[in-house]
Parts: structure tokens; C-alpha cells; sequence
């Protein structure tokens, strides 16, 4: 009898132990860092991360930190100190990663990169989810060599404007990959035709610095752009057309889809001939499940995890993409766009409005508050409650 009760106990704390386990297991909290959350790309890719923690029966939080180094340090640490049981992070600048990967290491929590990739101090890469950066940049170089060859630049006083994220490694073997692949297919253009084009990876930058780019080099005729994403390229497009350039002097493939709709929407053409199109959705949800089946099964994370593009393009745009990515525009039902915004673009102190009106820059700061809009210069409609700029 002393037996079959001392085997009854140990069985009831073995079920209580595991009762334990498992309530534990649905109580993990996992923290997600981005860069710019008021940007579509990272507005789908925490989406993504949400639904998957919470599907898994996980409590999720994020936070924006605005490329901002110390805010993107003093979450990290207010995340641990909350209890969060893994991070994924989206860093503002590649220099913080042994920083933030030695505070996860310190803190014993698994990290994964997303996107931008990072490392420990002695090397070691964190693991990774995101795209194989040069190899997406060399789609991009091999789709506009077909363009430049389709459209016979050969004899025209062609230049390429590399706009370069120097801050960012993966943008730059972005542009690595896409330089490399045109120059292989095209081995007749000369290097020294490449024009370097640094910006701070926001599309109003980009405008800038091509428009400056474009105003030194008055003698060509005919322009290329690659750059880290849709935003440099689009701001390349948008300064060749304020420049008076026709959309056939232009061509440039974007990486990330976040402007498909912006450029392909009205269906007029345009210098931004295709993107590089990632679900960024997937590369947020990829990491919650890695840092969950880590923290839950003890399953090593892998050191990198990729995802494949899809090449978006005016002529595939409507019939496969517009519903997809263009619902919070009005461009899925093909209908108008209420305008949202006062001013897309500048050029030399001179505001255009989405449906082509002209406005002064002088005052029109008086003009968007008084209708209500947000002061952001990227013609992405703005989501409730976002910050302006980026």
C-alpha cells in the first residue's frame, strides 16, 4: 500500500511538472525591433511577425525605433528586462550589431537578425532571415541588361546611377550584385560609366541626390538605377521626370514591391520598370517561428534563411499584383486615389501634388495641417496614427 501510494505522489508531481512545462511554453514572449515601422515594408513584415507569435499562442510586442541607435539599445534592454524569451531585430545600423548581439548573448536569449545581416564581436554571424542580398541584385542587373539591349541604349549616352545605402551592408551587395550581372551581360559598357549616388535610404533622399546627379551630368541622355530598394529607385524615377525626361529615357528595377503600386497604379508609364517583389510578411513570421521552435524545442536556429523574389512589372501588375499588394490605396479596384497628400515630390523649392497641381513650398506646411495630412513627401498613403517621415 506504502508503495502504491508513493508511485501515486510521483506521478502527480510528474503531471504537475508537465502541466507546468506546457503553460510556459504558451506564456513566451518574444520581442521584435524594426528600423522604420511607418514604411510598408516593415508594416507587413511585423504584421507577419504578430500573426505568427500569435498564432503559436505567444504574446508579441515591437517597437519603431526610427534608425535611432540608443532608442534601438535602450528597447533591447527594456525588452529583456520585461521578459521577452527571444528578439528579432531589424537593425538602424550595422555597426550595433556586436553590441546587440553581445547583449543577447549576456542575456541568454536567442537573436536573429531579419533583413540586415549581423555579427558578434569575433566574427561570428547571428543568424539571419531575409534575401541572399547579392543574388537579388544580380536578378536586377541580369533584367536590365535585357532591358537596355531591348530598348537599343547601345549607342546612346547612357550612364548608371548606383544609389547607394553606404551605411548598410546588404544594400550595398545589392548593388554589388546588380553592377556585377549587367556588366557580364553587357561587357561593352564601361565601368567608368557608373555613377556613384549615396543617400540615406528614403525615396525623398534619393530624389534629391539624383536630381543634383542629373544637373552635373547635362549631357546624358539615358539613365539606369539600382539601388537597396523600391525607394531609390522610384526617387530616381520621380527626379528624372522632374528633370523633364520622358519615361523611356529611364529604367530602373527596384527590390522589395513597397512602391509597386505607387509606380504602376495610374497604368501611365514610367522609369521604374519592376521590382524585386519580397513578402516581407514572410520574412517577419520565418523569424518568430525559428526563435519558437528554439525557445520551445531547443532546435538550433539556422545561420541563414532566404526567401525568393517574384518580378513584378507594368505588364504582369494588374492581373497578378494589384489586388495583393495594393488594397489600402484604391488601386485594387482600379478606382481613383483620393488625394491624401498635398506633395509626392520636389524639385528646386517646387511642390507637385498627386493629381499634377502645382504648389508653392512656401507654406504648405499651413496647407497640410489644415487638411488633416501627414507631412511626408513619398506618395505612400500614410496609415492612422503614423509617424511622419521616415
Amino acid at each position: 500500500m506504502k508503495t502504491t501510494t508513493k508511485a501515486l505522489a510521483t506521478l502527480v508531481i510528474l503531471a504537475a511538472g508537465l502541466m507546468a512545462g506546457a503553460a510556459s511554453a504558451d506564456d513566451i514572449k518574444i520581442g521584435y525591433i524594426n528600423k522604420m515601422g511607418d514604411h510598408p515594408w516593415f508594416v507587413a513584415e511585423v504584421g507577419g511577425a504578430k500573426k505568427a507569435a500569435e498564432a503559436a499562442g505567444a504574446t508579441f510586442v515591437s517597437q519603431d525605433v526610427q534608425f535611432d541607435a540608443n532608442l534601438t539599445i535602450t528597447t533591447f534592454d527594456t525588452m529583456v528586462g520585461d521578459g521577452v524569451k527571444g528578439i528579432a531585430i531589424v537593425v538602424p545600423d550595422k555597426a550595433l550589431g556586436p553590441v546587440i548581439a553581445e547583449k543577447a548573448k549576456a542575456a541568454k536569449i536567442p537573436l536573429v537578425a531579419v533583413d540586415d545581416d549581423i555579427y558578434y564581436q569575433d566574427g561570428t554571424q547571428v543568424p539571419y532571415v531575409g534575401m541572399n542580398a547579392y543574388n537579388i541584385g544580380a536578378r536586377v542587373g541580369e533584367e536590365l541588361a535585357k532591358l537596355y539591349k531591348a530598348d537599343g541604349w547601345a549607342g546612346k549616352e547612357v550612364r548608371i546611377a548606383s544609389i547607394e545605402d553606404r551605411k548598410a551592408d546588404t544594400c550595398m551587395q545589392r548593388n554589388k550584385g546588380a553592377e556585377e550581372a549587367f556588366l557580364k551581360a553587357v561587357p561593352d559598357f564601361k565601368p567608368g560609366n557608373i555613377v556613384r549616388v549615396p543617400y540615406d535610404n528614403t525615396m525623398v533622399n534619393a530624389i534629391d541626390v539624383m536630381t543634383t546627379t542629373l544637373t552635373a551630368n547635362p549631357s546624358v541622355t539615358n539613365w539606369i538605377f539600382y539601388s537597396c530598394n523600391d525607394d531609390g529607385v522610384l526617387g530616381g524615377a520621380r527626379a528624372l521626370e522632374n528633370a523633364g525626361y520622358t519615361p523611356d529615357q529611364g529604367m530602373g528595377i527596384g527590390i522589395d514591391g513597397s512602391r509597386a503600386c505607387d509606380a504602376f497604379g495610374s497604368g501611365k508609364p514610367s522609369a521604374f520598370r519592376g521590382t524585386m517583389w519580397l513578402n516581407s510578411a514572410n520574412h517577419g513570421a520565418l523569424a518568430v517561428k525559428i526563435l519558437l521552435a528554439s525557445i520551445k524545442d531547443g532546435t538550433q536556429l539556422p545561420v541563414q534563411s532566404f526567401t525568393d523574389p517574384e518580378y513584378i512589372t507594368a505588364d504582369n501588375f494588374a492581373s497578378d499584383y494589384r489586388a495583393k499588394l495594393c488594397k489600402s490605396t484604391g488601386y485594387a479596384s482600379g478606382a481613383p486615389r483620393r488625394m491624401t497628400l498635398f506633395s509626392c515630390t520636389y524639385f528646386q523649392g517646387v511642390s507637385f501634388d498627386t493629381t499634377g497641381i502645382l504648389l508653392a513650398r512656401q507654406g504648405i506646411e499651413a496647407l497640410w495641417r489644415r487638411a488633416g495630412a501627414r507631412h511626408r513627401l513619398d506618395c505612400f498613403p500614410p496609415r492612422r496614427g503614423a509617424r511622419s517621415g521616415r
